[in-house]
């Protein structure tokens, strides 16, 4: 199948030097976010699988002699969609929503052969953006953050600078 918007990794696009760099998803999200506040866009990353908080727990449990390995991927019922992005944000003057799925390049060695393929999305993932492309959203799922920067324009980011800096 195949969507109306950047959801495929490419590895052509991108140079050896960056996919050599070995980077995984949260250093792609730094990226992107930096990017983003850059030309002053609210971007807000989502902890929708709830990764951080169960980590911390196991870290305290492990810590104080209590075994949770049988329930480590239990869901904690949140009300966050499955597969809702990684980062949301708004574009000025426009309103319009930023949904970004963030996945971590392939990775490179100095012999270009590839150590680890590139991150890719979920079905739940996929059908999220295409939900939110279907009400007007602007969506992507980006592995740089370049890939933000060649979708959304960089007229867009500009004018976004300018709509909120007033």
């Amino acid at each position: 199948m195949s969507y109306p918007f950047p959801w495929k990794f490419e590895g052509y696009r991108y140079s050896d030097l960056y996919l050599m760099r070995q980077i995984d998803e949260a250093q792609v999200q730094r990226e992107i976010v930096t990017l983003l506040e850059a030309f002053d866009i609210d971007a807000v990353p989502i902890d929708a699988g709830g990764r951080r908080a169960r980590g911390r727990m196991m870290a305290a449990a492990k810590s104080a002699g209590i075994e949770l390995g049988s329930i480590a991927h239990a869901k904690t019922g949140h009300a966050i969609p499955a597969g809702f992005s990684d980062l949301i944000a708004t574009l000025a003057p426009s309103g319009r929503g930023i949904f970004i799925e963030v996945k971590a390049p392939a990775w490179i060695g100095t012999d270009k052969k590839i150590i680890r393929r590139a991150g890719a999305p979920s079905q739940e993932q996929l059908d999220f953006l295409l939900s939110k492309h279907d009400r007007g959203a602007l969506v992507l799922v980006a592995w740089s953050s370049l890939d933000v920067e060649e979708y959304l324009g960089k007229e867009a980011l500009a004018l976004n600078r300018k709509a909120v800096r007033r």
